[in-house]
Order: structure tokens, then C-alpha cells, then sequence
């Protein structure tokens, strides 16, 4: 009796997993992927309401290149570009490179960029900010004996963290409008 009890007791159990996984499956088909800053609305066009606000900022002119760098990577990241923006974004940046090791010979052979952007968020036509904040990121860079290489390599960095910081800003913005700012 104990054979036919084993493969019909494998069988039950095999019957009672897979009825276990088709319930699960069905419990899962009204599962969705959602934005994780606000709701979606059909009045955005299924966006949430975050990325509306997000797209509808408008970035002032770059006064210099690292400006230029980080407003670049801020228009990519926020999808900018509305027709009719709701907000202004005042951006500055600056960036400075620094010596981190001397080698044997005595030239440089670590270098880091550092990149500082100060960005204030107002509504159009305030004269208040409804958020502001500095950023700052650093990227380093090898130093070698050619100056045409160096300058490229400077200037990767300076790219690398000028997009960090344009991140960084992206989510505070999306925390601030999800924050109901």
C-alpha cells in the first residue's frame, strides 16, 4: 500500500503547487507599475503629476561652460521643453580641479574635478524661490605627460560630474514637488 501512496501523494502535491501558482498569478494580473512620485492622471496625459511639474520648468541661460554642462543634463533629465512653462529654475555652477598625488618625477598623476551648482526654483512671476539648494559631486582623473590628453581627461570629468549633480538636482526637484511645493 505504500507504493501507490507515495507517487499519489507526489502527484496531490504537485496538483496542490501548481493550483497554488495559478492563484497567484491571478492575484498578480492587477498589478501595475506606477510612477513613484505622485499618481498618474489623465489630465496629464497619463504622467504623474511630478513629471508634469518637472517638464513645465523652464532653465535659465548658462552664463559659462559648467553651467552650460549641468543645464544640458537638467533639460535631458526633466524632459524640459514646455511650451508653457510653470516654473523657472536660476542655475550657477563652477568647477575647479585640484592635485591629489605628486609622482616620483614630480608631475601630477591623480587629479579631481570638482563641480558646485547652486540652482533656486521659483513659480513664473514669483519673486520667492519654492526651493533652493547647492550641489556639489567631484570626479577624478589620471594625469599623464600629454597636455592634449590631460585637457580631454579634464574635461570627461568635469562631464561626468556635471551630469551627478544634475541627478542629484532632479530628485530633490521631484521630492520637492511631491512634497507639495
Amino acid at each position: 500500500m505504500s507504493d501507490t501512496a507515495s507517487p499519489l501523494r507526489h502527484m496531490i502535491s504537485r496538483r496542490a503547487l501548481l493550483g497554488a501558482f495559478g492563484v497567484g498569478a491571478l492575484a498578480l494580473t492587477g498589478c501595475q507599475v506606477s510612477p513613484l512620485y505622485g499618481d498618474q492622471s489623465p489630465a496629464t496625459g497619463g504622467r504623474s503629476a511630478t513629471a508634469s511639474a518637472l517638464s513645465a520648468i523652464a532653465i535659465d541661460a548658462p552664463s559659462d561652460r559648467t553651467t552650460q554642462l549641468v543645464r544640458n543634463e537638467l533639460f535631458f533629465g526633466l524632459g524640459s521643453g514646455s511650451t508653457t512653462p510653470q516654473y523657472r529654475l536660476a542655475l550657477r555652477a563652477s568647477s575647479g580641479a585640484q592635485t591629489l598625488g605628486v609622482g616620483g618625477t614630480g608631475a601630477a598623476f591623480a587629479r579631481t574635478v570638482r563641480v558646485t551648482a547652486s540652482y533656486q526654483l521659483f513659480v513664473i512671476g514669483a519673486e520667492r524661490p519654492i526651493a533652493e539648494n547647492t550641489v556639489i559631486s567631484t570626479a577624478s582623473y589620471d594625469s599623464v605627460d600629454q597636455r592634449f590628453a590631460n585637457q580631454r581627461a579634464l574635461i570627461d570629468a568635469e562631464a561626468r560630474a556635471a551630469r551627478d549633480v544634475a541627478r542629484v538636482i532632479e530628485a530633490q526637484l521631484a521630492a520637492a514637488f511631491a512634497a507639495g511645493r
